[in-house]
């Protein structure tokens, strides 16, 4: 079977008979038009053909090896990669073409992506009727279901693979590190449970930090101590004055730090208050009898008027 004669059986295989002349010459070109091409692809109608069938790129430089990959046919027949062609469309069936896609490409660590399934099937061929998705490093892993949704819970890049199956046979579409999942990131914060403490009073502080870090590193100016690790540390302060406080908080791909300037205002504990007036009232002597004048009268002892 020479070429025209293999490109006449595909075009007519795959339209069911519906092609009966080719156009403009060529049966390629009426097999295009046939499948909804409105012209050559860069001059090209087996590369119109097989952007119809969602082949966009030529296999070793050749579109009639991708047309033939797209029927699974891996070697040619009797030297010919039409012929082969001819014949699987003729007697294998017309084979579905897996596709999808999805609302988002990149999603933050724990978000969910909506999966489309984009697959089609060549004019005649009888309709899809199983998926197989596999989602690496996706919750689910797999999916039978036509249009999947999936949560990414590991930071990374992820491949993802659909295969459409009809009564001809199946197709596999398989896209490298096609979800990319980024890191949540930290966003520092902390309070503490009194601003305004009395020298020696103890302060505990709390680490309001999002994005769930793992690591902290505290700096207390004026603190004892002045820096912890910790999550939640409580420290001394023992010194009157005014103090920053900063926390960084951080994990793996992400790290964030909070200072809050003059946060913690220490005061010096209250001086004892001087008695300058008695109101207390006292015993007295009148006369020449001796006592304690009244100018060094100390509470509990007996005084006299001069």
């Amino acid at each position: 079977m020479d070429i025209q004669l293999a490109t006449r059986d595909y075009a007519q295989c795959i339209s069911n008979g519906a092609i009966t002349e080719p156009t403009g010459g060529t049966w390629v070109a009426a097999a295009a038009i046939y499948l909804g091409a409105t012209e050559p692809l860069n001059g090209s109608w087996i590369a119109a053909l097989c952007n119809q069938l969602g082949v966009t790129q030529p296999l070793y430089g050749s579109y009639v090896i991708a047309l033939a990959d797209h029927y699974g046919i891996s070697q040619p027949v009797n030297g010919s990669w039409w012929f082969a062609i001819a014949d699987e469309a003729c007697n294998g069936g017309i084979l579905p073409v897996a596709n999808f896609t999805s609302d988002v490409i990149t999603i933050q660590q724990g978000g969910t992506v909506q999966f489309t399934d984009t697959s089609t099937v060549g004019a005649g061929g009888p309709a899809i009727t199983q998926w197989s998705w596999v989602f690496q490093n996706g919750t689910p892993l797999t999916s039978t279901a036509q249009n999947p949704q999936v949560q990414y819970n590991t930071v990374g890049n992820f491949d993802v693979s659909l295969t459409v199956t009809n009564a001809d046979g199946s197709n596999t579409k398989t896209v490298l590190q096609y979800m990319t999942v980024t890191v949540v990131p930290v966003d520092a914060d902390f309070s503490a449970d009194n601003v305004a403490p009395t020298e020696g009073d103890t302060v505990n502080f709390t680490d309001l930090s999002t994005g769930t870090p793992t690591q902290w590193s505290w700096t207390l100016t004026g603190a004892t101590p002045n820096t912890s690790s910790l999550q939640n540390p409580a420290v001394v302060y023992n010194t009157a004055g005014t103090y920053s406080v900063s926390l960084t908080a951080s994990k793996t791909g992400s790290t964030d730090t909070e200072t809050k300037t003059n946060y913690i205002t220490v005061a010096a504990p209250a001086a004892p208050a001087t008695i300058t007036t008695f109101s207390q009232q006292f015993l007295g002597y009148g006369g020449t009898q001796t006592g304690n004048a009244i100018e060094t009268f100390r509470q509990g002892e007996l005084g006299y008027i001069k």
